[in-house]
């Protein structure tokens, strides 16, 4: 089974602390083959605003379903709820990313604004990606580089030194696209109905498991849904809603203040014998035997709940 794991700045920097971060607002940083946040056997489930420039090589992924291919000077942006699976990364890859939490986006109007603009503009054109020209690449990594060396300052005003950063790297990506005829991509009926189903599935999935529901809000039958997913992704629809319910099951068991009925409930199974079950088919061991041994790993003493796994 692929692994699948939640993506957010935390636990980024759990993985990496070392990283330029501020707190768990804003992260930047330059990877290559080698030190890759992300595997190529991974799935994840992005919590933030994703920013990644391609410097050198070839990746591609799948970003809700969709198949996307990145060599040397794309620049890929999405917000929140994206579901991704790596498919391939050349050896001679490297990178930038860069990545905003929600509360650093709300606590500035303007930034707010701002990323809601290309946001917006980039659905509208159908896209994920840009293939910057020459002068844009230089200038992107010119600020991505200025916003890793900020991260490392001990500026006196360094929150909002950053957001005005990030603000004016995002107009200039929304400059960018504006330079630009747009090319909107037409998508066939099949391909419309995935991308609807990875939008409804990622905001719907914690209190929705099953195929019904979406097939409903799509209009369609639950044998068509099935078909189109399967044939676009190689997974079932049932397969992508446990995929992301253990994500999200996984993070919150990290959490040592909430009981293993707690995450049951947050999830919306019928009871906590269900969301053990289904945790251990998917899993591999039972939630508090997952929880044991990651705060075993992380040094933590283990503090049970009362509840039988």
């Amino acid at each position: 089974m692929v692994k699948s794991c939640i993506f957010d700045n935390a636990g980024m920097l759990k993985e990496r602390p070392g990283i330029p971060h501020y707190r768990e607002d804003v992260v930047c940083f330059e990877s290559g083959y080698d030190d890759r946040n992300y595997p190529a056997d991974v799935a994840y489930f992005n919590r933030e605003l994703y920013l990644i420039f391609i410097l050198e090589g070839r990746s591609e992924i799948l970003l809700n379903g969709e198949h996307i291919v990145m060599e040397a000077g794309t620049l890929l942006v999405h917000g929140a709820n994206y579901l991704t699976d790596h498919l391939f990364s050349s050896k001679d890859i490297r990178f930038i990313t860069l990545s905003i939490s929600e509360a650093m986006l709300t606590n500035d109007s303007y930034l707010t604004q701002t990323a809601a603009l290309l946001l917006s503009t980039l659905r509208q054109n159908r896209q994920y990606t840009l293939l910057l020209a020459e002068d844009e690449m230089q200038e992107m990594r010119s600020q991505l580089e200025v916003l890793m060396r900020l991260l490392d300052s001990d500026h006196k005003f360094l929150f909002r030194r950053l957001q005005a950063a990030c603000n004016a790297l995002l107009l200039d990506i929304a400059d960018f696209l504006s330079r630009r005829t747009p090319i909107r991509r037409h998508l066939n009926p099949k391909e419309h109905v995935l991308q609807e189903f990875y939008a409804l599935v990622t905001r719907h999935f914690r209190e929705e498991h099953f195929v019904a529901f979406y097939a409903r809000e799509l209009a369609i039958s639950e044998q068509y849904l099935s078909r189109i997913v399967r044939t676009g992704t190689g997974k079932t629809v049932n397969g992508i809603i446990s995929e992301l319910l253990l994500m999200e099951a996984r993070t919150l068991l990290g959490n040592r203040s909430l009981a293993v009925s707690d995450v049951a409930v947050r999830l919306n199974f019928s009871d906590t014998s269900a969301f053990c079950k289904f945790f251990r088919r998917n899993a591999g061991e039972t939630p508090l035997g997952f929880r044991k041994r990651l705060w075993r790993e992380a040094a933590v003493p283990a503090v049970t709940d009362g509840k039988e796994e």
